[in-house]
């Protein structure tokens, strides 16, 4: 399994235990700021279209 695809099961798993820390807040009326949730989905966003453009860069070459 390459490296990218590691990359990807991480960005999966970590947004599945970050969404998950996110309804236990939100069920247990705690308040989740925005900016934490808004910065976790640029971060994951920007990685994704980063490692997209160099696996498309790969690929035309």
């Amino acid at each position: 399994m390459g490296t990218m695809n590691r990359i990807l099961i991480l960005l999966g798993i970590t947004t599945v235990i970050f969404m998950t820390v996110c309804f236990v807040f939100v069920w247990n009326d705690k308040v989740i700021p925005d900016s934490l949730i808004l910065s976790y989905f640029g971060a994951i966003s920007a990685e994704g279209a980063i490692m997209g453009w160099i696996k498309n860069g790969k690929n035309k070459n």
